[in-house]
């Protein structure tokens, strides 16, 4: 159990420090946004170029992982959205937005640093792969039920799928990915000098992101319906991992390491941008509220999931 707290905590303690250093005033919360933008456009960026570009292109893609991780996720998302929607009567809308809550975890901020700590070299494959599922696959689905459940300028399907195709092409992640592929197909070597400037920004990666998720939970407090809450908490922490490893135990057997690395991708909690993403449909508060307690929550769940499967 004392190996396992030394791969969680340590994850924890950054958090706990960037929520610390904003509670107190030692730090502004104004600069949050600034620092969550450069982990977004330039330190992960720069670890993920760095490390696909640098692998053999046929060894980054691993479809068994992409496969298991999307239906699972799918699963998670569908089962969110109809169990809102049909057994709690929500909305299309609402149930939607929880759905997301449900389906897509912090890949970039807490799960990298999470496979960091457990994987020995890296596993930054599986994480450019679950940016892919999520970004490319799960995320576009839901916002075209959402925005379909919520539209009333009479907009069709297609002027929907426009608009999240283009959401998706902006995402800096995304991009980054397809250069890394690009560059590794084309075994493209880059100066030395600009290798060590990528390895530099890199290693700034996984610590600001965790420190950044702390810092933004300041102010967050528990508001709204406790159902509500707790139906999209249980979801992402028991229902969304659950259901990764039901579709993985099905699955014929692939590497062991990506295996492991689906399953802890999958228990993470939601993206830090849920309440803003449910701010967008009048739900900013109880989404804060729903990312409060699910991170609060997922040391303990991640911890069992460590000490269950390792």
């Amino acid at each position: 159990m004392l190996a396992v707290l030394s791969i969680t905590a340590p994850i924890f303690i950054l958090i706990a420090i960037g929520y610390t250093a904003v509670k107190t005033g030692l730090m502004s919360q104004d600069a949050i946004p600034g620092l969550g933008r450069f982990v977004l456009y330039f330190s992960l960026p720069a670890l993920m170029f760095s490390t696909i570009s640098r692998m053999e292109f046929g060894a980054v893609i691993e479809p068994n992982y992409l496969a298991v991780y999307a239906i699972g996720s799918l699963l998670s998302l569908l089962g969110g959205i109809g169990f809102h929607k049909l057994v709690l009567k929500n909305s299309l809308v609402e149930s939607g937005v929880k759905g997301i809550g449900m389906s897509i975890p912090n890949s970039a901020f807490i799960g990298f640093p999470i496979l960091l700590q457990v994987f020995e070299p890296p596993l930054t494959q599986a994480f450019a792969m679950a940016i892919m599922v999520e970004n490319v696959f799960i995320l576009p689905i839901a916002l075209v039920i959402i925005e379909y459940g919520g539209r009333d300028n009479g907009a069709n399907l297609l002027s929907i799928w426009k608009s999240v195709f283009a959401r998706v092409v902006r995402n800096p992640l995304i991009i980054t990915i397809c250069a890394g592929l690009l560059a590794s197909a084309l075994s493209l070597k880059l100066p030395e000098t600009l290798n060590q400037s990528l390895d530099m920004l890199a290693r700034t990666s996984a610590a600001t992101a965790l420190f950044v998720i702390g810092a933004s939970l300041v102010g967050n407090q528990i508001r709204g319906n406790i159902l509500s809450i707790g139906s999209v908490v249980t979801g992402k922490l028991l229902l969304h991992p659950l259901l990764v490893a039901l579709v993985l135990w099905l699955w014929p057997d692939f590497d062991n390491r990506l295996e492991l690395a689906v399953l802890l991708v999958a228990a993470m909690p939601m993206m830090s941008i849920f309440p803003i993403i449910g701010s967008n449909y009048g739900m900013r508060n109880i989404c804060a509220s729903i990312l409060l307690v699910t991170t609060v929550l997922s040391f303990v769940t991640i911890t069992l999931l460590l000490r269950i499967a390792t």
